[in-house]
């Protein structure tokens, strides 16, 4: 005979009836892992931008297109206009101030600026043509509660029109 070990068939299965050392802790059961192919994604479903009902127009195609909203941030520069040889200025704080006047909803501070300039420019100009020689630059400083424009050349209020 030969000394080569025996080695049990393959259908046999492993003694597992050795005994277990006194020293050895007992295993502990494994955490089930869960399948990947069973969990949801982690992303949403993405949600149709619109949804057609037969015989029915969508609710964006029965409103007319807004019309596009004006620049409301403040404006950081002074507004200009020359009027009869003086440069009246209006600086950012005075427009923020024309926000106050009724009709300036929704325009920007250029827009209010403008207009103000353009119903105003000529009373500004009378009110001062007889004091202030021309050409000037005339900080218009606005007070939309008492309606008044100050008229100041450097640190001096030379005229004030009631608007």
């Amino acid at each position: 005979m030969t000394d080569d070990p025996v080695l049990p068939p393959d259908d046999e299965a492993p003694d597992d009836t050795a005994p277990e050392t006194l020293d050895a802790a007992p295993a502990a059961p494994l955490e089930e892992l869960p399948d990947p192919a069973l969990e949801e994604p982690l992303e949403p479903e993405p949600v149709p931008a619109a949804v057609a009902v037969t015989g029915a127009l969508p609710a964006a195609a029965s409103r007319p297109a807004a019309p596009a909203r004006p620049d409301l941030a403040a404006r950081t520069e002074p507004l200009y206009r020359e009027c009869r040889g003086y440069r009246f200025r209006l600086d950012p704080p005075d427009l923020a101030r024309l926000r106050e006047l009724p009709g300036s909803r929704g325009k920007s501070d250029s827009e209010i600026g403008e207009a103000f300039f353009d119903g105003q420019a000529e009373r500004l100009a009378t009110a001062i043509a007889d004091d202030v020689p021309s050409p000037s630059e005339i900080r218009v400083v606005v007070d939309p509660y008492s309606r008044q424009a100050f008229l100041a050349l450097e640190t001096t209020i030379r005229g004030i029109v009631s608007f």
